[in-house]
């Protein structure tokens, strides 16, 4: 299952860069969204490319239905790990990838960040893949809807932030 997702921002595109790889920034965030033990693994960056992996413990932010109780905990570990890269002066791309310790799916997606030092805007796609017979389909469409509304609360939180 797939997501899109576009977020303008009225800031411009290293502002917010700096803000994306900036360690108070990232723990800030986490702390404004009920994150608990955030850990930043790895925060890298240069002219043209930067990693950035955070683990961090999350609750759901929509209904489990019933039948994904067996996948359901009150907190659920998860891990993100981006890759940024420049494209040209204007746009930078990430690829990246999100596990749920316990949660059979693999969840991947895709960021173009394009600007000026004025505004930018952020196109986010995200894919949700679960081969667990019965239950694959059901499981990718709450993750696609969690991460929606997970997805929307930093966007708004990194604004507020900017």
């Amino acid at each position: 299952m797939q997501l899109e997702m576009t977020h303008k921002y009225d800031n411009g595109l290293e502002q917010v860069l700096g803000a994306f790889f900036d360690e108070g920034h990232i723990r800030e965030k986490n702390q404004r969204l009920g994150s608990r033990n955030v850990r930043i693994a790895e925060l890298t960056r240069d002219g043209g490319s930067a990693k950035l992996v955070v683990e961090r413990e999350v609750t759901s932010s929509v209904e489990v239905p019933g039948v994904l109780a067996s996948f359901h905990r009150e907190w659920n570990r998860v891990r993100q790990e981006e890759h940024w890269f420049r494209k040209d002066d204007g746009e930078w791309h990430c690829e990246f990838r999100v596990r749920i310790d316990g949660v059979p799916a693999k969840i991947k997606g895709n960021m173009r960040l394009q600007g000026s030092d004025n505004t930018c805007t952020n196109q986010v796609t995200l894919s949700v893949r679960c081969d667990v017979p019965l239950l694959g389909k059901k499981l990718a469409k709450f993750l696609v809807e969690d991460s929606r509304h997970k997805i929307e609360r930093e966007y708004g939180t990194t604004r507020e932030m900017l």
